[in-house]
């Protein structure tokens, strides 16, 4: 793995020059060369489908940050090149002017994953469509602050050219604040509903996460802007069941009928309540559950 590191290092003048998808796919392709590792073991080891890390490893898709930071670890090797490399292109793609590239290579990301939200709600590399969703919102918010600033300026020039007396002080600007993603429902009145029909998946996060041995794994998925929460197991037998919970007694469950992963539907996670997913194997088979989550307390430690 030594080997890995002197590689990442040679290169890290041509990653802060080059800083585009290409770049980033080189070194993660150099690395899975390094590992020995197929596309169906890297699946394995980090969660991620492997159909997603060959789009990752050949250009065809901007990866998400947790990916690449799992791929560094696993082979043993300093991460923080390689998410040097991600953050630079990540700040390309979010940049005025690039936006068009950005959103089109989010709509493809979004399009190549669809077929995946058949039978689950996003296969654990879903998190691409946050961060494609994050790039927007931070588009938006710079379109929005040029079309006010532009505006003032506007006013401020026709009440120079209007009048020969001295104009009044400027009046303080509203403070202009870009909403949350669209979604439809939010808290009891999504429970029992598909968290993708209600696109509370837009700003999901797994908040929670356990497993059953030697495979399967649990998540608790939470969306703030649905104020709900769901549960989802992945590389799951046929027959497993996955239950999400809240402190007021609610609970939705769903089990694998086919394939090997399943979610639940919605449940309510009100800021001052917990929320917790369980699995089980079939035929009464071992079980486990997650940690519980309890929005308001994370919200008291973000900065």
């Amino acid at each position: 793995m030594a080997g890995m590191d002197m590689h990442i290092r040679g290169n890290r003048s041509q990653m802060d020059r080059a800083g585009s998808v290409k770049d980033l796919a080189s070194e993660l392709l150099a690395l899975k060369k390094a590992s020995g590792s197929s596309f169906v073991q890297l699946s394995e080891k980090t969660h991620y489908a492997k159909s997603s890390w060959e789009r990752w490893v050949n250009g065809k898709q901007f990866p998400p940050r947790d990916a690449v930071e799992r791929l560094a670890r696993l082979c043993g090797t300093d991460p923080a090149p390689l998410l040097a490399l991600w953050a630079e292109e990540d700040a390309r793609r979010a940049a005025p002017g690039a936006g068009a590239g950005a959103e089109a290579e989010a709509g493809a990301e979004l399009e190549a994953g669809a077929g995946a939200e058949t039978g689950t709600e996003a296969e654990p590399g879903a998190e691409a469509e946050a961060g494609a969703a994050s790039r927007r919102r931070r588009v938006l918010w710079a379109s929005v602050v040029l079309a006010v600033l532009l505006a003032a300026g506007a006013i401020s020039y026709a009440a120079l050219s209007g009048s020969g007396e001295p104009s009044a002080a400027p009046r303080p600007k509203p403070a202009v604040k870009v909403a949350g993603p669209a979604t439809g429902c939010t808290l009891t009145h999504c429970e029992g509903r598909d968290p993708k029909k209600m696109n509370c998946g837009a700003d999901a996060v797994t908040v929670r996460t356990g497993s059953i041995p030697k495979d399967l794994v649990i998540e608790l998925r939470y969306s703030r802007a649905c104020q709900a929460a769901w549960g989802r197991i992945s590389f799951a037998q046929v027959g497993a069941t996955v239950v999400v919970n809240n402190s007021d007694g609610a609970a939705q469950a769903d089990v694998v009928h086919f394939d090997r992963d399943v979610y639940t539907p919605l449940i309510a996670a009100p800021d001052d309540g917990s929320v917790w997913v369980c699995a089980a194997l079939p035929k009464n088979g071992a079980r486990s559950c997650t940690g519980r989550f309890i929005p308001s307390e994370e919200k008291a430690q973000q900065p």
